[in-house]
This record gives structure tokens, sequence and C-alpha cells, in this order.
């Protein structure tokens, strides 16, 4: 069986960058923990709709907010403790503008940089 990174277009790049998940039953606060130009891993509080796309908000530090669109491809529990879960959600990116696919290259271009060094 292959390694799942084998399979990857883009390697993960760690981020820990704000991201509002919009949903049609309203918003959803998280955090992003990696990313590819391709797909999130994001941590929250509450599991979006596994159907249909939702629109996230991307705050990246000193840099312009990017907005996507995307799908959740699957789910798991990260953490549980009795005052409740942190959930992670895997999301591949559906629609993305040039110019934030650009933000999100650049981002993962230095991490990779700053890794090697």
């Amino acid at each position: 069986m292959s390694d799942q990174s084998e399979r990857r277009e883009y390697p993960r790049a760690e981020a820990k960058w704000p991201v509002t998940l919009i949903t049609p039953e309203g918003q959803i606060e998280g955090e992003i923990e990696n990313f590819t130009p391709k797909g999130l891993f994001v941590s929250c509080a509450e599991v979006p709709p596994s159907e249909g796309v939702l629109r996230l908000v991307i705050k990246v530090p000193g840099r312009a907010t990017v907005n996507v669109a995307g799908k959740v491809i699957w789910s798991t529990v990260i953490d549980a403790t009795e005052s409740g879960a942190r959930l992670g959600v895997g999301i591949q990116l559906t629609e993305i503008s040039e110019s934030d696919l650009k933000v999100l290259q650049e981002a993962m271009n230095e991490y990779h940089r700053d890794e090697q060094a």
C-alpha cells in the first residue's frame, strides 16, 4: 500500500491561521492546521455539513484575506474532553481565484523554505 504523501500532488505546509466556514446553517470558526493549494485540514468545534459547498474566509497573517469554496471530504475527532470535542476536517478546494491561489502558494513556499533552513 502506498504512503499518503506519495499520492499528494503538493506537500503539506503547516499553518495556524484563523478560518471562518460559511455554511447554509451559519458560520463555524476554526483554525487551519495544514494546507496545500488543493486542500485544507481545519480544526473546529462543530462539524460542517458534509454535503454541498462551503465558503471559507482564511485570515493569512501579513497577507490579504483569502476567499475560497470547498467541500468536506472527511472528518474525525481530534480530541474529546468533558467540555467538548475538537474535530478535524479535510476540505478539498473547489473554487479559488488566481490571486488567492498565489497567496497560498507563496505562504507554502515560505514554509518549505524555512523548513529547509
